[in-house]
């Protein structure tokens, strides 16, 4: 074999599959990480006032009585909507859970203080503003049923 011979099919072929299956293992891995909930160690303080978070047009400064779902979204996310009408359905049959959804498509300054990668991304608080969780991607119904069990509503 000279300097300029063609790589063998045997050794091309085995390349390929090598690197199929990587990415495949890849996306394997983030369809079953994206969505769900991570522990939050350092407890974080959210300030709402300071955020600008609203609600319905309305500024919101008090927390869930004892969840409070921040929604972290982009007006280009596809899945920020499906995400939101979940959290909203939580919402709406429990009255400890709130769910906000902040927009951070022009806040580039909030993304980088709470290192949004991705939206959706939810911060999941306590009923003092403490970060105890993040689902970062849109958010499973279990991971939801999950995080709202370990506050004992």
């Amino acid at each position: 074999m000279g300097e300029n011979s063609p790589m063998p099919l045997e050794i091309r072929l085995i390349i390929i599959a090598a690197l199929v299956l990587l990415v495949v293992g890849a996306g394997f891995y983030w369809r079953i990480t994206t969505g769900r909930a991570k522990r939050v160690a350092d407890g974080t303080q959210i300030d709402l006032a300071r955020l600008g978070a609203t609600k319905n047009g309305k500024a919101v400064t008090e927390f869930g009585k004892k969840i409070t779902f921040l929604q972290f979204s982009t007006e280009m996310c596809s899945q920020c909507r499906q995400t939101a009408h979940l959290l909203g359905e939580f919402e709406s049959q429990n009255p400890d859970v709130l769910h906000i959804e902040f927009d951070l498509t022009h806040r580039l300054d909030v993304a980088k203080k709470f290192n949004i990668l991705q939206t959706p991304t939810t911060l999941v608080l306590d009923s003092h503003g403490r970060v105890t969780s993040r689902i970062g991607g849109a958010a499973k119904t279990q991971t939801i049923q999950d995080e709202i069990g370990h506050f004992q509503i």
